[in-house]
């Protein structure tokens, strides 16, 4: 009886000592994930996936006269990206999501500099400057206090639908890039009237407006800066690898931006740029609160807090 005891406890201890072993064993994997998690974060998105070369599938080819465009504005694509980073990985992620060109990229910033409260130019708004029968056609809301056509989430996500449309029925992206600018129809009409001659259309031989070509050339310029910085004698900032921001559950909790700023010590310009889409300082339930990373967890602490001691007081 005392060896089958013995025996007993000797297996019981070596089924404790592999339990701690993989329990170790797994803490030291987790460990490490997060390390490597943590250094693929401190990675600028640049050296990353989201900008590789791969990503450029437009695949540009800049003349003489393109470069010096992209010369002469090389510091304003530096300039834009550093102003409106909480905006960028963001947009560089959702791009690769959608198996679209990063050269897209450069629309908001040639349009407004990545800025939803730019002033408003010939009746476009927002930082993709859609003019109000395009924001309504798009499906960007307007309420009370909300107006989605100032919104960069919003406005972003209806521009990855409206490309993909665009790309659908002309085929080629410069072209797209002159049709967001000039609109759809002119440019599939001056397409209509080369294919009539048995040329296939491009953006060097379709007839579309001055401006449209001055405007897809910046496009391209912009582009280039992005993919070649040094080329042009800068260098693109350093933007991390992960999402600048994060949602909040606030619904009944935190009613104003102010609010929200006092409690989670985050700039209040910061807040407004993170939820453009607000015309005043009032939140809504329905479009709710976006904050920097760091501060939002300081305010999900604040509001849990508050909520202990809530529920505290209505259960005596």
């Amino acid at each position: 009886m005392s060896v089958v005891l013995a025996a007993l406890l000797s297996l019981s201890a070596c089924a404790n000592r592999i339990c701690e072993d993989n329990r170790q064993a797994q803490l030291s994997k987790n460990a490490s994930e997060m390390e490597m998690k943590r250094l693929h974060e401190q990675q600028s998105i640049w050296n990353t996936d989201l900008a590789d070369d791969s990503r450029f599938l437009c695949d540009f080819k800049l003349n003489a006269n393109e470069k010096a465009v992209a010369k002469k504005f090389a510091r304003t694509v530096v300039a834009n990206l550093s102003t409106s980073d909480f905006y960028v990985h963001y947009l560089l992620t959702r791009l690769k999501e959608e198996n679209l060109p990063i050269e897209l990229a450069a629309i908001p910033m040639v349009e407004s500099g990545l800025n939803p409260h730019v002033k408003p130019n010939g009746g476009a708004h927002g930082a993709w400057q859609y003019m109000r029968s395009t924001a309504n056609t798009l499906g960007l809301k307007r309420t009370g206090n909300y107006d989605g056509i100032y919104d960069f989430f919003a406005c972003t996500e209806a521009s990855l639908k409206y490309f993909k449309h665009l790309y659908e029925d002309l085929g080629q992206w410069d072209l797209v890039a002159a049709a967001y600018n000039q609109g759809e129809y002119g440019v599939k009409k001056a397409m209509a009237a080369i294919a009539a001659t048995g040329v296939k259309p491009t953006i060097d031989n379709v007839k579309i407006a001055r401006g449209a070509r001055q405007y897809v050339t910046k496009i391209k310029a912009f582009s280039d800066v992005m993919r070649h910085p040094s080329d042009y004698g800068v260098t693109l900032p350093l933007i991390k690898n992960r999402s600048a921001f994060k949602r909040v559950d606030v619904a009944g909790k935190v009613h104003t931006l102010n609010e929200a700023a006092r409690l989670s010590g985050a700039p209040i310009e910061t807040l407004r740029k993170l939820n453009s889409g607000y015309t005043g300082d009032r939140i809504d339930e329905h479009h709710g609160l976006l904050l920097p990373v760091e501060q939002a967890e300081v305010l999900e602490d604040v509001l849990s807090v508050t909520t202990a001691e809530v529920r505290r007081a209505n259960s005596k």
